[in-house]
């Protein structure tokens, strides 16, 4: 049975004319109990900082019928199908925050180097928070490859190219004829500083492609979206999930999912294989370095016996997994 859609699913982000906001109303946590929250939380111990990982140098493309997704850290991802190379919310810096010296160091380095990677044609992403909205890397892969950079509303300023497309939720943008990137709702928050929270919008993509459609979530809480996203555009051939970041629950349930919650989003979203994001490289929680994969497995082995199929893997950062699309109908095109 279909879950019942709010009516307002569909329309764009609630937006006062300054702020925008969550389509269920609900806010982040307020900035004094988050404050409370980071002066007196038990932090559990993270490596100090982990080797680089020894990966193979990824294909130049991939045009062979298959989607290829490669874990890089954290939310970045590098998606090739159909001869394109697109990467999502990429970060190679040591350390997320306003400069180089000052925010949340990265435990585990970027996967593949930055002078490993393919072409990029084209960049998502997802917000403007410093885990995701690297200026410095945005400005590398600008100077080298110029790629189309795809976010939401009022982000641009953040983004060091002049090839910005800005959307609203349920936009789309062709990245070219035969491949379509909407931007989707989200329930989570933006800020830069102490002063700009959700002046920018947030949310996640879903790419339509001839092989399928590739759902990249962002970062995002529980809610109505999922479902939403599988009444729009059909199952999901891929969904890139974040699992970390979720502990405690009073502070990030809002805005995170937990494993649990991801694993309930795959299958509501009938995702072919979904692929862990978001953990294991920046420690933004309480939730231990080890403890989201642990967690997912957990999940994975109580759900319900008609879920117990679900495909969702933990692939080593820097190691791709390729998923066998089915063969597009004749005559397809983008809807």
């Amino acid at each position: 049975m279909s879950p019942v859609l709010p009516a307002n699913i569909f329309d764009p982000a609630p937006f006062d004319g300054r702020r925008f906001s969550n389509r269920s109303g609900a806010s982040p946590t307020a900035h004094g109990v988050v404050l409370r929250w980071l002066l007196t939380r038990q932090r559990t111990p993270w490596p100090r900082g982990l080797a680089a990982i020894s990966v193979t140098t990824p294909a130049a493309r991939v045009d062979d019928g298959t989607i290829r997704a490669t874990p890089i850290g954290h939310s970045t991802v590098l998606l090739q199908f159909g001869g394109l190379n697109i990467l999502t919310d990429p970060v190679w810096s040591r350390c997320a925050g306003p400069v180089s010296w000052l925010g949340v160091k990265r435990v585990q380095p970027a996967a593949i180097p930055f002078d490993h990677l393919p072409p990029v044609d084209a960049v998502l992403l997802s917000h403007n928070h410093y885990d995701h909205l690297d200026r410095t890397t945005l400005a590398r892969l600008a100077a080298r490859d110029n790629p189309l950079i795809l976010t939401g509303l009022n982000v641009a300023r953040s983004v060091p190219s002049g090839r910005v497309q800005q959307l609203d939720w349920w936009q789309g943008h062709d990245i070219r004829p035969d491949v379509r990137a909407t931007y989707v709702p989200a329930e989570h928050f933006t800020a830069r500083g102490p002063f700009d929270r959700n002046m920018s919008l947030w949310g996640g993509f879903v790419i339509q492609t001839r092989l399928g459609a590739i759902y990249f979530a962002g970062d995002t809480g529980d809610g109505p979206h999922f479902a939403a996203i599988r009444h729009r555009f059909g199952a999901m051939t891929l969904s890139l999930l974040p699992i970390g970041a979720y502990l405690p629950p009073a502070i990030m349930a809002s805005v995170h999912i937990n494993p649990a919650e991801a694993v309930a989003a795959s299958e509501t979203l009938q995702s072919k294989v979904s692929v862990a994001i978001h953990f294991g490289t920046f420690p933004l929680a309480d939730d231990p370095f080890d403890l989201p994969p642990v967690a997912l497995a957990r999940a994975l082995a109580a759900c319900a016996p008609a879920a117990r199929g679900l495909d969702f893997r933990v692939p080593g950062f820097g190691v791709p997994i390729t998923v066998h699309a089915d063969e597009p109908p004749d005559g397809w095109r983008l809807p």
